[in-house]
């Protein structure tokens, strides 16, 4: 609980940041770190070099990456994590308390997520890499493989990635949050050959109130549907290339194929990918750390 004006004085950022690979969305990062941002980066894609890239070389300091992965193994007509998946519920532990031993033998310590302030950025990236770990998990837990999935391993890792969303986009959270996430392509279900008459009539009725439209890359069918219910701004970027010329840059305005929402009153213009992020956490009222 708060008063309204101590959260309009102290804004914490909850971003839903999409876009195509190779549209900027990682690389826009740096303008957060170059302003003075701690930025705590759950690496769930192992592209971080063109943050790397486009970052102050006296500002690296403020960038800290934890990566996940489930390592991979041919297992008998499929491909599958060696040993326990691991990756989501490490991401988990991350948010709990940050800390690791990096290749060198450093051990890293950098407190409890309940006590960063709004002086710090955690970023997803992305949302696909986390869907993934989470139906590996799902599989797990449930003694499933790929061959022989069902939709309770769905229904269980669906509701998993929706709850990592919602612990990193909780009010209780004073730090900011950007959730990066790929383009999924949603529209009416498929009627199947095996469908029955009546599922087939749902079917044929919801083709004609469900239009076809871009949403973020969460998994299944009704989650990159509703998963921006939890994110006050949903911004893309994109790509445009025009001979040698190439153009990023952020769009902030609802589009007839997308949903975009940026509660703010501010003009910003055009916004390129090498500051646009930072304006548009100035809009929002997120001031860049004192330095």
């Amino acid at each position: 609980m708060a008063n309204a004006a101590k959260l309009a004085a102290n804004p914490a950022v909850r971003m839903l940041l999409m876009g195509y690979p190779g549209a900027g969305k990682t690389g826009a990062l740096a303008s957060l770190a170059n302003a003075g941002f701690k930025l705590r980066i759950l690496d769930f894609d192992g592209n971080p070099e063109s943050l790397i890239l486009h970052t102050e070389p006296d500002k690296l300091q403020n960038i800290d990456i934890m990566s996940f992965e489930d390592p991979l193994k041919e297992k008998s007509g499929h491909v599958g994590p060696e040993g326990l998946p691991k990756a989501f519920a490490n991401a988990l532990k991350a948010m709990d308390h940050w800390k690791y031993v990096d290749d060198d033998g450093t051990e890293v310590d950098l407190g409890q997520s309940k006590d960063w302030g709004p002086d710090t950025v955690v970023v997803l990236d992305g949302l696909t890499g986390l869907g993934k770990a989470a139906m590996r998990r799902a599989q797990a837990v449930m003694n499933k493989t790929p061959l022989n999935t069902t939709q309770a391993v769905w229904g269980l890792a669906i509701a998993d990635q929706e709850a990592f969303i919602e612990k990193l986009t909780s009010a209780a959270n004073r730090f900011h949050f950007v959730c990066i996430s790929h383009l999924k392509m949603v529209g009416p279900k498929d009627i199947g050959s095996g469908d029955m008459d009546l599922t087939r009539e749902i079917k044929m009725q919801q083709a004609e109130l469900v239009p076809t439209r871009l949403y973020p890359s969460a998994l299944g069918w009704a989650l990159p549907q509703t998963i921006g219910q939890h994110f006050p701004v949903i911004v893309s970027i994109s790509v445009e290339v025009r001979g040698k010329s190439v153009r990023r840059q952020f769009a902030v305005s609802p589009r007839q194929d997308m949903d975009l929402k940026m509660p703010s009153k501010a003009e910003l213009g055009e916004l390129g990918v090498e500051n646009g992020l930072l304006r548009i956490f100035e809009a929002l009222g997120a001031k860049p750390p004192k330095t």
